[in-house]
């Protein structure tokens, strides 16, 4: 999710028609009004604003104009540009209001937020203190297993942490291409910043197109978006002299831009990328209007209304408070509330920007600035964060079962599992002794995770070795995900009898032969297909004596018809089988109906409402409803041994997320190691 950012220099003293750049410019205070109602109505959900992030773009515009017109204008005035003040400006406007959101979102989180989610947020709150939870998210982006993650109330700190890198390095560049050009007596500065938006803007492309979730939150892939704002306060004395009909003609179609971007754009958009044009461009549009003589009419005239200067006065405020009030709400920000409800929430948050103003804002601004002080209560604040977030760490709640303890639980066969499932289908409370417990079950992770596993980026195959390494005998674990949970099982299987385990996985990677959509990369996966032809040729390399296949019946965002995936699923066995290869297709494990531990963390006296009957086990969705028998049926008529892991995890008539003391999904579809490890002794038969 994107939000707006803080306004440069929201609260200033009373304005002044602007000229050239040099004094408070009412059309870019009301510009703010639009950015932050654009990304407010977008998060609140309201229907039409799909692309209301854009708002986001916008003020990143906005503070490449101001700040750069600032540091120039001090640069021309004494030569030189004080970084202790520069510093100290942006820590006294910024850092009061967000250390007073942080700090009552870190407690509001703990109080009334899901417990599960109270260290993440903490850590989160780290990240934010020091301008740097853009990298957390963006690593956190392309991580598949991460994907159903709840929102953290503080990720709209992400826009903070690309303004203040951006402040970290503009006034040295502007200073040294000042310098540079007092000596050469060329137009360094210009050319400099132009250098920066094509060269950055060139760099936002190519990293839009390999990795959307990367680009949006790195401030290398926003830096553009800065430099065009900077580009206008450069321009500002020329752009002063245009004709009124002109700045009229360009202050509309600015404002068309930037609507247009958040009514057209969605959340499959790739972006920033090219789709990043449509609001950067309006916004410079706007602001090279209001340089002009026309400045006070067109879309100028409306952004000069009084609503629209006191939102953006608010607009910095309204962007800290409206997502953790969203987020933290009943509810919460998953599509289950209305976005009516989301507007009302919205406007309650408009009030805490208010109160934030009046009683924050407002007296930091207030007598004359002393860096040195300011300085060290930008530390003393940041400080306190830190250490409110680690105390959260230090007494994070345990999420206990009321149930009584079920004791371990012990599979040898199938018959013992079935006796246990049937238990499991009756018992109400989660037990107390539930392994792993729901605050570490995500991180019940199979061992190749972070060692051979590949996310979306890699394309390499790394071959690790589990089960008995030195075993003489070798099973090929291939596939995706949903593959590479079983590699708990096959490793005590392989371990008792002597046999080498090869997982050969990769995130969102079916093994079906077809081109694969990615939503998370927002392009065409082709790390995929070229992972899997090295994948299976080093299947082939290895002349393992079992090749053990599996695939999830539901790739995110691969709307293939059924009949095709089944066809090509089988393309890729035969592949296999061709060359000499005894291959074993394991069927995909059923689907909760939701996220696994938050839901037990809601139902602790009522394990079984976070389970799902049998019947709509492999129904995630209408496309998806009948492509495991299709799948099950065209492996089988192709002469393939298939395996029906669902009588491993349901009864006839339920599927039950608790058996015995073992907790078996980690997420909203895949098993955690410890159930994984349990199953072993119903995959070793394979290993003869």
């Amino acid at each position: 999710m994107s939000t707006a950012l803080a306004p440069a220099r929201a609260g200033a003293p009373a304005p002044q028609r602007a000229r050239a750049g040099h004094a408070f410019r009412h059309d870019v205070h009301g510009l703010r009004a639009v950015a932050v109602l654009l990304v407010v109505l977008y998060h609140a959900g309201v229907p039409g604003i799909t692309g209301g992030y854009v708002g986001v773009d916008v003020f990143f515009v906005i503070s490449g104009y101001l700040i750069t017109s600032l540091l120039l204008r001090e640069i021309a005035s004494t030569g030189r540009v004080s970084l202790p003040a520069f510093y100290a400006r942006r820590v006294r406007r910024l850092l009061p209001a967000a250390g007073v959101v942080v700090a009552v979102a870190l407690v509001a989180a703990r109080v009334w937020g899901p417990a599960l989610q109270v260290v993440p947020t903490a850590w989160d709150a780290v990240w934010t203190s020091g301008y740097a939870i853009n990298f957390r998210l963006g690593a956190r982006g392309v991580d598949y297993l991460a994907a159903s993650e709840t929102a953290s109330p503080l990720q709209h700190f992400w826009s903070l942490a690309v303004e203040e890198q951006f402040y970290l390095v503009w006034p040295l560049l502007l200073l040294g291409a000042s310098l540079l050009a007092a000596r050469t007596g060329r137009r360094a500065v210009p050319l400099v910043v132009a250098a920066v938006a094509v060269a950055g803007f060139v760099y936002s492309v190519h990293l839009t197109q390999a990795s959307a979730p990367t680009a949006y939150f790195a401030s290398t892939a926003r830096a553009w978006e800065l430099a065009a704002g900077a580009l206008v306060a450069l321009a500002a004395s020329r752009l002063a002299r245009l004709p009124a009909a002109v700045a009229v003609a360009l202050s509309w179609a600015g404002l068309a831009l930037v609507v247009a971007g958040a009514v057209v754009l969605d959340d499959a958009t790739p972006f920033p990328g090219t789709a990043a044009l449509l609001p950067v461009v309006g916004a410079s549009a706007v602001i090279a209007a209001g340089c002009g003589a026309g400045s006070r009419a067109g879309g100028s005239w409306l952004l000069d209304r009084r609503p629209m200067q006191r939102i953006g006065t608010l607009s910095y405020g309204w962007y800290l408070w409206h997502w953790p009030v969203l987020v933290l709400a009943p509810g919460g920000v998953d599509g289950s509330r209305s976005w009516i409800v989301g507007v009302g929430l919205s406007v309650l948050s408009l009030g805490l920007a208010w109160l934030t103003y009046v009683a924050v804002e407002q007296p930091a601004m207030r007598g004359s600035l002393q860096p040195a002080t300011w300085l060290r209560r930008g530390l003393a604040i940041s400080g306190g964060v830190v250490a409110l977030a680690l105390l959260l760490v230090a007494t994070a709640p345990r999420v206990v079962g009321s149930g009584t303890p079920a004791g371990p639980l012990r599979v040898t066969d199938a018959a013992s599992l079935s006796a246990a499932l049937t238990a499991a289908a009756r018992t109400r409370a989660l037990p107390s002794d539930v392994s792993p417990t729901l605050d570490v079950a995500r991180a019940d992770r199979p061992a190749s995770d972070g060692v051979c596993h590949r996310d979306f980026a890699d394309v390499d195959v790394v071959p690790c070795a589990f089960g008995d390494p030195r075993g003489t005998r070798t099973v090929v674990l291939l596939g995706d995900s949903h593959a590479q949970q079983w590699l708990g099982a096959l490793d005590e299987a392989a371990r008792q009898r002597q046999w080498r385990v090869v997982p050969l996985t990769k995130a969102a990677c079916p093994v079906a032969e077809l081109a694969v959509v990615s939503p998370t990369l927002k392009r065409e996966y082709t790390e995929c297909s070229q992972w899997r032809a090295r994948a299976l040729d080093a299947v082939v390399a290895a002349r393992p004596e079992l090749v053990l296949v599996s695939q999830s019946d539901a790739v995110p965002g691969t709307s293939v018809d059924n009949g095709l995936w089944a066809e090509r699923t089988v393309v890729t066995l035969d592949r296999l089988r061709q060359q000499g290869l005894r291959v074993v297709f394991l069927r995909d494990t059923p689907f909760p109906r939701s996220d696994v531990p938050a839901c037990l963390e809601q139902h602790l006296a009522d394990a079984r409402a976070c389970g799902v009957p049998r019947a709509d086990a492999y129904n995630s969705s209408e496309l998806f409803t009948d492509r495991h028998e299709r799948v099950a049926s065209a492996v089988d008529a192709a002469g393939f041994r298939s395996i029906e892991p669902a009588p491993w995890l349901c009864t006839s008539t339920f599927c039950p997320v608790v058996v015995g003391d073992e907790l078996v999904y980690r997420d909203d579809s895949h098993l955690t190691d410890t159930y994984s490890r349990t199953l072993a002794p119903l995959l070793a038969p394979l290993l003869r």
